[in-house]
């Protein structure tokens, strides 16, 4: 499987964005107060997948 270059990146930066967004505000002390940081890794890990599935593939890439 190839992966685009621009969906690895926005995948990444997105994901991280929100794992630390969800330990900073929070968000993960709520999901799982015992394992914030587990709950937070989980999310970043959750986030990344989706994006890299939707985030668009370019035009001259075949999608497997």
């Amino acid at each position: 499987m190839r992966a685009s270059t621009n969906s690895t990146l926005a995948a990444t930066l997105i994901a991280t964005a929100a794992g630390a967004g969800a330990w900073f505000f929070g968000v993960a002390q709520a999901i799982w107060p015992a394992h914030p940081q587990i709950a937070a890794f989980a999310i970043t890990i959750v986030v990344s997948v989706v994006v890299k599935q939707l985030w668009p593939v370019n035009l001259g890439q075949k999608k497997i």
